[in-house]
Parts: C-alpha cells; structure tokens; sequence
C-alpha cells in the first residue's frame, strides 16, 4: 500500500478517515489504516532474489514480493478483495468452509470472523466453546468494528466530511 504525499495541511485534520480536497486520503488517515505487519528478517542471501529459508517460511523478497496478490484459483472473481483485505489485516484469509456433520462443505466461522475484520478466535476461541452454529449466530448479530468507527467518526465530525 502506497502513503499519499505529505502535505503542509495534514497537520490540521482533526479526524480519522480526513479526506484532502482530490478525495484521497490525508497522511495521517492513510497512516492508521496501515497494519502492522511482521516481515522476516532481512538477510544476505535476500540479495540473491526470491526464495525459501533453510527450514522456514518464505525470505523477505518472497513475502514482499506476494504481498497482495490475488489468488485468482482459489477466489475466482473475488480475489482481488481479498488480497486488498488480507493486506489492510496483515493475515490471510482462513479457509472458507469447513465439512459439516453430513460431510458436505459449510461456512467456517473463522472465515466470517476474518471478513468482519475481528481478531482471530474473538469467537471462535475453543476456550469459549461455541459450537458453529451459535458462532455464526454471534458473528451475525455483531457489529464490523470499521463500520462502527466510521460512523462514530461521522457523528462526532459531521461538519467536516
């Protein structure tokens, strides 16, 4: 994700989510959504181009060069949004279903926990033992905690959207 230019103004914004006058977002607003995000170490050998660590995961060139990338075979059209969505997380996206008692495929409510942008195992966690049917009736009746935010922003700033 690239950060807008700095601009002599972006001092001034009071409010998250601050829009310039092109439309784009401001600095500072542009810098919150930016997740943290833990990258390898780099090493030497990152010198030599994309690959894997002796016994690890991927190198630092490997992880930034996938970096929101669409994985157009497992998401078919929608693979675009989920990258974009698995970069604003900073974590990939959990296996969408799960089999059932029947044996078919049904919707994992990791998944679901994932799209609301909630941290994993927020209702998930076995510790709770929620069986999959009353996660998927908790995650239903919640709240998509960006969708809060921005209305909260909305009301407490209304003159300057």
């Amino acid at each position: 994700m690239l950060l807008p230019t700095p601009r002599a103004s972006d001092g001034e914004k009071g409010c998250p989510g601050q829009r310039g006058s092109h439309g784009d977002l401001t600095l500072p607003s542009a810098a919150v959504r930016v997740p943290a995000r833990i990258l390898p170490t780099p090493r030497a050998s990152d010198g030599r181009g994309p690959g894997r660590l002796g016994d690890g995961g991927a190198d630092l060139r490997t992880t930034i060069a996938g970096l929101g990338q669409p994985d157009e075979q497992r998401w078919g059209g929608y693979a675009a949004a989920v990258a974009r969505w698995e970069l604003l997380l900073g974590r990939p996206a959990p296996e969408p279903t799960q089999i059932g008692r029947h044996g078919k495929p049904v919707l994992a409510p990791p998944f679901v926990e994932w799209l609301m942008g909630l941290d994993p195992g927020h209702v998930t966690d076995p510790d709770l033992g929620l069986p999959r049917t009353l996660a998927l009736r908790v995650l239903g009746n919640g709240v998509v905690p960006q969708q809060a935010a921005a209305a909260l922003r909305l009301l407490l700033c209304p003159y300057r959207w």
